[in-house]
């Protein structure tokens, strides 16, 4: 999982200069399809939420979080590129976070994550700007609940996890080179029920730092004008498979989905649609001692409804919300309805992967890895 993960996340920072699709027969000149490149150095500290129990509770009196984060971040020359345009020239990057709790039952977790910061409008010649940013990728370090040497530890179970984090970011400018900024946030950390417990750890952070640009090449701050999008239908096919575990201590069992939706992408940034999901849980009669057959015990499926906000032309975030038409609490499907939601990467056109947590009513049932297909035409061109 930890080797997948970090190279899932480095094949995305090492694609930035065809992440936004550029074509290979653009005629712009080559000096305009740069990466302006910025380092970034944050210092954080926030409060760490309980869940609400006493061993919770104790925990969290008895820790106090600081956080560091390195950030090198890329933002495109070209003016006339189709996405840097309608994200007003959005950063993209790598980070390596490290952090403390004081607290030993913790541990001192480090993460390394993949990242991205949309500016809510364009700079243009403005000193004070705000973006909103989101990261993901994976974290350890962590000291896990262990029932006998570290029964303290009632929030996580596993040394390394997800490690997620949404922000609003105020940003000062002095010069071409040098900012400062401020960022109010909400982070998590959580293993998606690879191992129990997995209550997660949540932080609501507030970062300092301080941003040093590279180089000197323009990077254009005002709209352009740029193509009326086409709307296309895509259909996408996906295969998922994770692990799971039911019971803290106890052994993990497969879990696997196959997928199919109906998509139809009405502008740059969105697709709708509709799709079936089909799951599988393997070892079912162990946890479901029922009359039932072993199909109704393994199998569950449901109708989802689709949405993919495209942050590129080939990175995507898919997000969907479905009512299952048959489920099986046995297998931790606790709820009519699930949420999902994650990151892909479409490739060679067609072909995508990419990592997605499916959840009922916000608790993590599994981490999905991804593979699929997507039957589309795109009449646009970027």
């Amino acid at each position: 999982m930890k080797n997948f993960l970090i190279l899932f996340i480095l094949s995305f920072v090492l694609s930035f200069p065809n992440l936004y699709g550029q074509s290979e027969d653009s005629l712009a000149p080559i000096s305009q399809k740069k990466n302006v490149k910025y380092l970034d150095i944050r210092f954080e500290n926030g409060a760490m939420l309980s869940n609400n129990t006493d061993v919770g509770d104790q925990l969290v009196n008895s820790s106090y979080y600081n956080g560091l984060d390195v950030r090198l971040g890329f933002r495109r020359t070209d003016p006339d590129d189709v996405y840097s345009n309608v994200y007003r020239r959005p950063y993209f990057g790598l980070g390596w976070y490290s952090s403390t709790f004081q607290n030993a039952d913790v541990g001192k977790p480090h993460a390394l994550y993949f990242f991205l910061t949309l500016p809510i409008k364009f700079e243009q010649n403005r000193k004070f700007t705000s973006s909103y940013t989101a990261a993901f990728g994976l974290s350890y370090k962590f000291n896990p609940y262990d029932s006998i040497n570290n029964p303290a530890n009632i929030f996580i179970g596993s040394y390394r996890n997800c490690y997620v984090h949404f922000g609003y970011v105020a940003n000062y400018k002095f010069n071409e080179k040098w900012a400062i900024n401020g960022t109010i946030g909400f982070k998590h950390f959580s293993n998606g029920s690879f191992k129990q417990p997995n209550y997660g750890i949540n932080l609501i952070p507030f970062t300092l730092g301080a941003s040093y640009r590279f180089g000197d090449d323009e990077i254009y701050q005002q709209p352009k004008q740029i193509a009326d999008y086409k709307r296309h239908n895509l259909v996408n096919v996906t295969f998922t498979a994770g692990s799971k575990n039911y019971v803290a201590g106890e052994d993990n069992y497969l879990k696997t989905a196959y997928g199919v939706n109906f998509l139809r992408q009405i502008n740059y940034k969105y697709r709708i649609g509709i799709g079936f999901d089909l799951f599988y849980a393997a070892q079912s009669d162990l946890r479901n001692s029922s009359d039932a057959s072993h199909f109704s015990k393994s199998y569950s499926y449901a109708i989802v409804g689709s949405w993919e906000w495209a942050l590129t032309k080939n990175l995507y975030v898919p997000v969907g919300l479905a009512i299952y038409l048959h489920r099986n609490e046995e297998n931790d499907e606790r709820t009519a309805y699930y949420e999902r939601a994650g990151i892909r990467y479409r490739f060679a056109d067609h072909y995508t992967a990419g990592i997605t947590i499916k959840a009922h009513q916000g608790v993590a049932d599994i981490f999905e890895w991804s593979i699929g297909y997507t039957f589309h035409k795109d009449p646009n061109e970027y």
